[in-house]
C-alpha cells in the first residue's frame, strides 16, 4: 500500500484575492501580534491563517517510510513563505518523493493531509474564545474564522488546491486531525510496542496538546489541551518580545535563556502558565483583551529586532524556559504515575526545544525517550501517513521500527555534482580524493572551516552529516568565527558537538538516554572536559549532542574518527549548510552558493574536495 503524506495549505484566490495573512509572514513586531486585520485575528486568539507554513511531503510504501523532504529546500524559501505572505504547497517535495520511487500520483492509493477543519470544528474553536471577547470582538474573531476556513481549510479548498498543484485530484484524500498527525509521526517511528505519547505546539484544530498512549498499531486518547491553553503560543509570543523572528526563532530563545536568571521574572510566569490538578497546566491570560498590557507591565518594552542584547532580555528568555519545563514535566510526572508506562514519544514543534528535552531525560521518568527528529509541522506529512495506513491496511500489522536514520531527502549523482562545480569553474578548483574523509578531518585539525555535502539530505531542521558545516571543537574563538563570518547570526547563538556514540559518555552527562543520533537533546558537558571542546560547550556548561553511529552514516563517522585520531578529540562543531534566513543547501548548487559567499576554507562534495580560486 503507498500512502502520500502532506502538510501546508494555501489561499485559494479566486475566494480571498489580495487577502494574504500578515501572520503568516516570519517577521512579525510585537505589536502586530496584538491586531486584528481584514480576514485576520490576533496571534493570542489563534487566527487560522497561521496555518500552512513549513509544507512538506512524505512517502509511505507497506508501513516503511522511503522518502521525505521539506518544500523549503526546493523553492529556497524560508518555512515555504513567499514574499507576500503566503504559504507554499509542497509541489516540488511531493516531486521527489514519487520520483524518488519511480511513481506517480497514479501508483498512491491514499493522500493523507495534516489537518482536517470542518464547519463544527471552526464553530467549536470560536466558542472556546468567545467568553474572553468583547460582543465587538467576537464578532469580528468570528468573520476572521469563517473567511479563513471557506477561503483555505476547508475540504472543497483543500482538494482545489492540490488540484492545481499537481494537476489531478487524489483517489483518496483523507484528512487527519493535526496532533494525531504528530502522535502518529513519532510512536510509529519509535520501535515502542508501548509508550507514552505527548504532542505540544501552538495550535492544531482544538487543541495544543494531545497526551495518549500507543500499544501495537493504535493510539489511544487520554487528554487534549483544548485553546486558549498553549505553551508554544506564548512561547511564540514571547519569542517576539525579544525580538526574534514569529516562526521558527524560538531555538534563540532557548539559546538565550542560558545566560540570563530567571528569578526575576518568576512571579510573571508563574501567572502566566499555572499548574492545575491530575498533571494539567494552564495559560489563562493569553486570550484575555489585556494581554499585551499585562506582558508590557510584566516584562517592560519588548526588544527590537536590531537593538542591542541585554542581560534583562536573557532574564526574560530563561523564565519562560523554565516554565515550560515545569507544565511539561508536571504533565509527565502525573501520567508516568496513573499509567506505568516507562517510554515516552514526543512531536510537535515544542518538542524541538531541546533543553527541555534534556530536562525530560534527565528527570528519571522513563527508561527510554523517542523525540520525531522533524518534529514540527513538517513532520506531520510523515504522519499523516502513517496514521493513514495504519487505519487502511488490512490485515495483521507489522510492528514499529525504530527510526534510526533521517537521511530520506535528495542524493545526487558524481555527474550532477560534477557538473554543478564546472558551471562555477572560474571560482573553483577540486580534486578527487580517494579519503576526503581523512583529508577533511586534517584540515579541521588545522583550524578550517569546511562544509560538508554528502549523499541523501537529512529531513527535518538539524544537519546531521549529510548538508553540515564543520570546525574544529578545541578553539575557544571558533564559535565566534563561525557565528559571524559563516552562519552570520547572534553572537550567544551555540553550536552542537557530533561525537563518535561509543565516546559520546566520555564526553557528556548522558543521563537517562541511550544516543542522540537527532541532535533533540541538550546534556551536561562533564566539567573536566569543557575546557578541552569550548568551541560546542554552551555558557552554562551543556551541549545540544549528536552521536553518530557508524551503521547509519559510516562516511561521517570516519571523519570524526579521523579527526579524533589526529587530535586525541573524537567529536567535530556541526552546524547546518545555510546562512542566516536561508535554508539548508539542498543541491549541489547550493552547496557551492553558501561555501562562495562565506568564510568556508574547503568544501567536501561526494569525493572531491574543493577550494576558491584565489581572486585576481
Amino acid at each position: 500500500m503507498t500512502v502520500l503524506g502532506y502538510s501546508g495549505f494555501t489561499r485559494d484566490s479566486r475566494q480571498a484575492s489580495g487577502n494574504r495573512s500578515l501572520f503568516a509572514k516570519a517577521n512579525q513586531g510585537f505589536e502586530n501580534l496584538f491586531a486584528f486585520r481584514e480576514g485576520e485575528a490576533p496571534f493570542p486568539l489563534f487566527p487560522l491563517g497561521f496555518f500552512g507554513h513549513d509544507a512538506s511531503a512524505a512517502l509511505v510504501v507497506d508501513g516503511d517510510v522511503v522518502a521525505c523532504a521539506a518544500e523549503e529546500r526546493f523553492s529556497r524559501t524560508k518555512h515555504s513563505l513567499n514574499l507576500a505572505g503566503n504559504t507554499l504547497l509542497p509541489k516540488h517535495a511531493i516531486a521527489y518523493c514519487l520520483e524518488s520511487r519511480g511513481l506517480t500520483l497514479d501508483h498512491v492509493d491514499v493522500v493523507a493531509h495534516y489537518c482536517d477543519f470542518q464547519e463544527e470544528v471552526i464553530e467549536k474553536r470560536f466558542q472556546l474564545m468567545r467568553p474572553f471577547l468583547s460582543a465587538e470582538k467576537a464578532s469580528l474573531l468570528r468573520g476572521a474564522y469563517e473567511q479563513v476556513f471557506q477561503g483555505m481549510l476547508s475540504r472543497e479548498s483543500v482538494l482545489g488546491q492540490f488540484s492545481r498543484m499537481q494537476g489531478v485530484l487524489p483517489k483518496v484524500l483523507q484528512p487527519v486531525r493535526h496532533h494525531d498527525a504528530h502522535a502518529a509521526s513519532a510512536f510509529y517511528l519509535s520501535g515502542f510496542p508501548e509508550s507514552l505519547i505527548l504532542t505540544l505546539d501552538g495550535t492544531g484544530e482544538l487543541e495544543s496538546s494531545l497526551l495518549a498512549v500507543g500499544r501495537g498499531s493504535s493510539i489511544v486518547e487520554l487528554h487534549r489541551v483544548l485553546l486558549p491553553t498553549s505553551l508554544g503560543a506564548l512561547y511564540l509570543i514571547l519569542t517576539v518580545f525579544l525580538g526574534f523572528h514569529s516562526l521558527g526563532d524560538e531555538y534563540k530563545v532557548m539559546g538565550l535563556a542560558a545566560y540570563g536568571e530567571p528569578s526575576p521574572y518568576r512571579d510573571c510566569f508563574d501567572s502566566l502558565i499555572c499548574l492545575e490538578k491530575d498533571g494539567d497546566y494552564s495559560t489563562p491570560l493569553l486570550a484575555r483583551e489585556d494581554f499585551r498590557d499585562l506582558l508590557l507591565q510584566g516584562l517592560g518594552q519588548p526588544r527590537l529586532p536590531d537593538a542591542a542584547v541585554e542581560g534583562r532580555h536573557a532574564d526574560i528568555a530563561a523564565a519562560p524556559q523554565e516554565a515550560l519545563q515545569r507544565a511539561v514535566l508536571h504533565t509527565l510526572k502525573h501520567a508516568r504515575a496513573t499509567t506505568g508506562i516507562d517510554k515516552l514519544c514526543l512531536a510537535g514543534g515544542v518538542a524541538l526545544n531541546c533543553s527541555l528535552n534534556g530536562a525530560i531525560a534527565r528527570s528519571g521518568l522513563f527508561k527510554d525517550i523517542f523525540v520525531q527528529p522533524a518534529a514540527s509541522d513538517v513532520g506531520c506529512s510523515v504522519g499523516a501517513a502513517m496514521h493513514a495506513y495504519r487505519q487502511a491496511a488490512a490485515g495483521e500489522l507489522p510492528g514499529t521500527r525504530r527510526l534510526e536514520d533521517v537521511c530520506l531527502g535528495p542524493a545526487y549523482s558524481r555527474e550532477e555534482i560534477l557538473q554543478a562545480l564546472c558551471r562555477h569553474g572560474d571560482a573553483l578548483r577540486w580534486l578527487a580524493r580517494e579519503n576526503v574523509a581523512q583529508d577533511v578531518a586534517a584540515r579541521l585539525a588545522q583550524g578550517q572551516v569546511a562544509g560538508w555535502f554528502q549523499g541523501r539530505m537529512e529531513f527535518g531542521p538539524r544537519a546531521l552529516g549529510n548538508r553540515s558545516i564543520l570546525a574544529d571543537p578545541r578553539d575557544p574563538g571558533m564559535k565566534d568565527r563561525v557565528n559571524a563570518k559563516v552562519k552570520r547570526r547572534e553572537p550567544f547563538r551555540p553550536f552542537a558537538p557530533s561525537v563518535l556514540e561509543e565516546e559520546a559518555r566520555a564526553y557528556f552527562d548522558m543521563t537517562g538516554l541511550q544516543s542522540s543520533p537527532f541532535m533533540l537533546f541538550t546534556v551536561p558537558v562533564w566539567p573536566e572536559r569543557r575546557a578541552a571542546i569550548p568551541a560546542v560547550t554552551h555558557v552554562d556548561g551543556t551541549a545540544r549532542i549528536q552521536t553518530v553511529s557508524r551503521r547509519t552514516n559510516p562516511l561521517f563517522w570516519e571523519l570524526i574518527s579521523s579527526f579524533g585520531r589526529i587530535t586525541g578529540i573524537p567529536l567535530v562543531l556541526n552546524t547546518s549548510f545555510n546562512i542566516r534566513d536561508e535554508p539548508i543547501a539542498c543541491s549541489p548548487e547550493d552547496a557551492i552558493r553558501c561555501f562562495l559567499s562565506t568564510d568556508i576554507d574547503c568544501l567536501a562534495i561526494d569525493r572531491y574536495l574543493v577550494e576558491k580560486r584565489e581572486s585576481r
